[in-house]
């Protein structure tokens, strides 16, 4: 095997879709012909050995640790990989592997978004460092994950479901075809549900930046002496609906952050059932011109893409119930912003009283009024927010039940 043929890529069409079953092992039990074709092996060759056949060195021990780590769970994963045919060139796929009954179904299309380059120059550094120091899978994996956190994605979830959105997108460009409008709305349903994340965290860092208030109020009245006692309680009535915001926020927050993972899982089941229809369509043309190794794998596919249908509307509910429960929420931090509010006029009040006005005191009022401020003006935002993703979340779940209806 020479250098010039380990450098060249294996050249296959936007359109083709590779397609392959395997065991709970992962032993290769069927495919399509472009898995066939472009692999380079004979059918002999490929059926009763494990997948790893085309496993190319230059990939991280780390995807492969995440892929086995969550389809054992009986989830499924999407990963960009890297293969090597039979003659030693390569060829880059978007695979989607998925839990069946006994095995695992995958489907893998041609990527050609810019996120590949990305992805290419990450693999390529984590593979050197793993070969250089050894590295155990699992801490590999920690940490791509790390990297990907430094990229913008929270977890390996949030990755997944944009890149295949992305390389979804890519594929209807080279295709000429209009985009799945599904696919379109459950994008803005991500940005609206990070904006929600976001601002929800926007306020919690205003409120984080004055939780010593009621120390600092309590140090003014000790201070005052007898004089003080009016703030000494006006600082105890801060702490109490300081304490109920506190509880209030860290709810929605972890709300907040669900609904995100949701919206992205539900992004991916919609691309994977776009992808998986595909394949259907694909097999159903190659049956009618006499193929017939698809003839028991078409409904273990349709199985699939209906349940990836199903597991996205289920989502949707969710994300719908999560939505009154924001507003709910929002409703209650506004009361408790409007009792701070009442809170800092009391303070006012009270410190103008003083014979000597101390300023650290009127520093403190002012700095409460700045984070009333912010609570109120960050709640704002967040029913907007909020308001978005109930209004994506109602069409997309229209919809989704439709086709899904449809589908069944």
């Amino acid at each position: 095997m020479n250098i010039s043929t380990t450098s060249q890529e294996v050249p296959f069409r936007f359109e083709e879709l590779f397609f392959s079953r395997t065991d709970e092992r992962g032993v290769i039990l069927s495919g399509n012909s472009v898995f066939q074709r472009v692999s380079g092996y004979s059918w002999d060759e490929l059926i009763d050995k494990p997948h790893k056949i085309i496993r190319h060195p230059d990939m991280p021990r780390a995807v492969f640790w995440l892929l086995w780590n969550t389809i054992k769970k009986g989830e499924p994963i999407g990963a960009y990989v890297k293969n090597r045919a039979k003659d030693g060139r390569h060829y880059w796929v978007f695979a989607i592997i998925t839990p069946i009954n006994g095995g695992y179904l995958s489907v893998r299309l041609k990527p050609g978004s810019a996120l590949v380059a990305v992805v290419e120059q990450e693999y390529a550094a984590l593979r050197q460092r793993e070969l250089r120091e050894d590295m155990a899978p699992a801490d590999s994996a920690a940490l791509l994950l790390a990297r990907l956190a430094a990229l913008g994605y929270p977890d390996y979830q949030a990755f997944m479901a944009d890149a295949l959105s992305k390389e979804v997108a890519a594929r209807d460009v080279q295709l000429g075809r209009s985009p799945d409008s599904r696919v379109k709305r459950f994008g803005e349903l991500v940005t609206a549900s990070r904006s929600l994340l976001e601002q929800a965290e926007t306020v919690f860092s205003a409120y984080s930046k004055n939780e010593y208030v009621s120390l600092n109020f309590q140090i003014q009245a000790a201070q005052l002496g007898t004089a003080g006692a009016a703030i000494s309680q006006i600082s105890k009535n801060y702490d109490l609906i300081s304490s109920e915001i506190r509880q209030s926020m860290d709810r929605f927050m972890g709300s907040a952050v669900q609904v995100l993972r949701t919206v992205n899982t539900g992004l991916f089941l919609i691309c994977v059932a776009q992808i998986q229809e595909e394949v259907l369509q694909l097999f159903q043309r190659e049956s009618a011109g006499g193929e017939t190794i698809h003839a028991e794998e078409m409904p273990r596919l349709r199985q699939q893409t209906i349940a990836c249908q199903s597991k996205a509307v289920d989502g949707l509910q969710t994300i719908d119930a999560q939505a009154s429960t924001f507003r709910d929420d929002c409703a209650d931090m506004k009361r408790l912003a409007a009792a701070l509010g009442v809170t800092r006029i009391m303070g006012k009040v009270e410190s103008s009283r003083q014979l000597i006005a101390r300023q650290s005191l009127v520093e403190l009022i002012e700095d409460l009024e700045t984070l009333q401020r912010s609570i109120a003006n960050g709640l704002k935002e967040i029913d907007k927010s909020n308001q978005r993703v109930h209004y994506d979340t109602d069409h997309l779940l229209a919809e989704s039940k439709r086709l899904l209806a449809r589908a069944s």
